[in-house]
């Protein structure tokens, strides 16, 4: 398993991330494939580099559920069989710049609380859902990014380890506050002893070109989630 996960760390840090924290079970894993659960966010992510490898991991998964598929054939293989609402491609991004990030001169930030829940409902819309989003700010996983003591945007950590759910409000854009919350939240995943990492929408060139200013390697594979 740890051969095939890691002879290409760039692409599998969303497999490595849960292993290493112990929140991942695996259930398949053999020299041409791996599927766990991420329990924490209760994810299944399957990878296979055959055909066979690919559909013995199929075998093993329950019809519904949330999915990360590192090979687009399964991925829409699952969603033949259930017909997912959501079904996204992307890109994977790992921090590989210098430890720790130089300290931000714009904004400072600090942890959301279940009070923001309106704010971030009005600003984030995305299929993630209100509860998500609840759940997020209920384990303080969702920080606000302020300038001159004003919220100007949030980020946080999903749960199963990414950084995700940026949002600069739309008066503050282009002034550098998407770069500034990246860089911040990278600092606080090297604070937990994390490796940053997140998976961004390839159509969504803004965010890629963030996190590559930020200092983020891009995979040149891709990864499907369905939910």
């Amino acid at each position: 398993m740890y051969t095939y996960l890691q002879n290409n760390p760039l692409a599998f840090m969303d497999f490595l991330t849960p292993i290493k924290r112990g929140t991942a079970k695996i259930l398949h894993s053999c020299e041409n494939g791996v599927c766990l659960l991420e329990e924490k966010s209760g994810a299944y992510m399957a990878s296979a580099g055959t055909r066979q490898a690919g559909e013995t991991i199929l075998k093993l998964l329950p019809p519904r559920g949330v999915f990360s598929f590192h090979q687009r054939w399964m991925a829409e293989e699952m969603q033949r069989r259930a017909r997912f609402d959501t079904f996204t491609e992307n890109v994977q991004v790992v921090y590989d710049g210098p430890m720790p990030l130089p300290a931000s001169t714009t904004l400072v930030l600090k942890p959301l609380d279940i009070s923001h829940l309106p704010t971030v409902l009005e600003n984030y819309d995305v299929a993630v859902g209100a509860d998500y989003l609840r759940q997020t700010l209920a384990d303080g996983r969702l920080f606000g990014g302020y300038y001159g003591g004003r919220l100007v945007g949030f980020g946080g950590i999903h749960a199963e380890g990414s950084i995700g759910l940026l949002k600069v409000f739309a008066p503050f854009q282009n002034k550098g506050y998407g770069t500034a919350l990246v860089r911040l939240l990278t600092d606080f995943q090297l604070s937990q002893n994390a490796v940053p990492f997140a998976q961004i929408e390839v159509r969504n060139a803004a965010s890629l070109a963030v996190f590559a200013k930020a200092g983020y390697a891009l995979s040149p594979e891709k990864i499907y989630w369905l939910f």
